[in-house]
């Protein structure tokens, strides 16, 4: 595993062990399956650092009172991007996604 791949890791674990207990405290809890660092950590192991990093961002700003929630896996596949738009990487869009699996128009 490389540098930056630990580095996120331990970024993750902080937060998980750190702001994100102190957030409980006050009842804000993550609204998603699985959680918001567990969402992250599994983009930073299949995608790398930095597409990773930027799904876990907007993962985090989605999970907020009138944002999304429900179930929301990591994906699967990295969607292509030139590397000077890395917000593309992530899912920016709110509303609730709860359990509806959506399918593709034909």
């Amino acid at each position: 595993m490389g540098l930056r791949r630990r580095v996120a890791y331990a970024l993750l674990a902080v937060y998980k062990h750190g702001p994100s207990q102190v957030f409980q405290l006050f009842g804000a809890r993550c609204q998603h399956s699985p959680t918001c660092s567990e969402y992250g950590a599994e983009c930073v192991a299949r995608h790398g650092w930095w597409p990773g990093g930027w799904m876990a961002l907007a993962r985090f700003i989605r999970c907020r009172p009138g944002g999304s929630h429900g179930y929301d896996p990591a994906p699967d596949t990295k969607p292509a991007v030139p590397f000077w738009q890395p917000w593309r990487y992530g899912d920016w869009k709110s509303g609730p996604r709860g359990l509806v699996e959506t399918r593709p128009e034909a």
